[in-house]
């Protein structure tokens, strides 16, 4: 059961787009405005009706953004999410510049500084600039999450020590052999009441219950120390592609981009995966101590108990 609701959380991770898939870079519309403003260049918003040739209908997948006029030049901006050749749909009486997924229209060329800073543009870095390393950190974000959702539920007090069993015992008062194996303290009772074992053979019990608390504990333990390893390789390879292009000056500058985009995003997902599952796993490890302490006491009470009594717990 516990192995088909594994495989069913992992294939609703793969199938929910965690993992990328091929994905284009998108520069915002809004970005291209707010470099021109920071460049000093007043832009006024036009309607839409006064754009005139420089509406263009007929360009496939772009989506115009809006109508703009800037020191005499009116131009409109156009987005899309795939590349196309807006060449080819164009009157002669148009100029265009690209970036990206923008497009400037305008009837003369713009200007060069209107140019120069739709250019300088670059796409946010997003998790699709992780490369492969995403897959693993991915899979790590998931084993994660799930182990500590997982181990909180399992060690609720309800499933590991309940109150009822801590006030029969502070009381003096031991359970009937009527009572369910709900909890891990029921189950050592139990084991007490209907085998009648030795006080080792009780302890041992107990320990087997412990280990059955401490699942998973050393997967979390595994994901901090790989997150960050894996994001560090994520880094070198990305300094590596770095230095690799220097000596392309014609290609230097987008696999320059692209090499430092992968090594700060690997460093920063995997330190961002690491450091969570860190804390959690502390706060785990709090909960489980806790409940060790109440297992031993249990234990110990009814060893004692035995010892002085045994027909107490008959």
């Amino acid at each position: 059961m516990k192995q088909l609701v594994w495989a069913c959380l992992l294939s609703v991770f793969l199938s929910t787009g965690c993992l990328p898939e091929d994905h284009a870079p998108h520069i915002p519309p809004e970005n291209f405005l707010e470099a021109l403003g920071e460049a000093q260049i007043t832009v006024t918003s036009l309607p839409k009706e006064s754009g005139g040739e420089l509406i263009v209908d007929q360009i496939p997948d772009y989506e115009l953004s809006g109508l703009f006029e800037t020191d005499g030049l009116k131009f409109s901006l156009y987005d899309t999410d795939k590349a196309v050749d807006y060449k080819k749909v164009l009157s002669p009486g148009l100029s265009g510049v690209v970036n990206e997924n923008l497009l400037l229209l305008s009837k003369i060329e713009p200007p060069r500084n209107i140019q120069d800073v739709l250019l300088s543009l670059k796409p946010p870095l997003t998790i699709y600039d992780a490369g492969i390393f995403i897959y693993p950190l991915g899979l790590c974000l998931f084993f994660a999450v799930f182990i500590f959702t997982e181990r909180l539920v399992s060690l609720r007090r309800s499933v590991t020590f309940p109150r009822k069993v801590e006030k029969a015992l502070k009381m003096g008062e031991f359970p009937s052999k009527k009572w369910k194996q709900k909890s891990a303290a029921e189950r050592i009772v139990w084991v007490a009441l209907h085998e009648n074992p030795s006080p080792e053979s009780l302890s041992s019990y107990k320990n087997l219950e412990v280990s059955a608390m401490e699942r998973g504990f050393f997967i979390l333990e595994v994901i901090i120390s790989a997150s960050p390893l894996i994001g560090l390789l994520g880094t070198v390879t990305g300094l590596v592609q770095v230095f690799s292009s220097i000596s392309d000056i014609n290609q230097g500058k987008d696999v320059l981009a692209e090499g430092i985009g992968l090594a700060l995003l690997t460093t920063i997902l995997g330190l961002a995966i690491a450091i969570p599952t860190l804390i959690g796993h502390s706060y785990l490890g709090r909960i489980l101590d806790k409940r060790i302490a109440s297992l031993n006491w249990v234990t110990s009470r009814i060893n004692d108990a035995r010892q002085r009594n045994p027909a107490e717990i008959l």
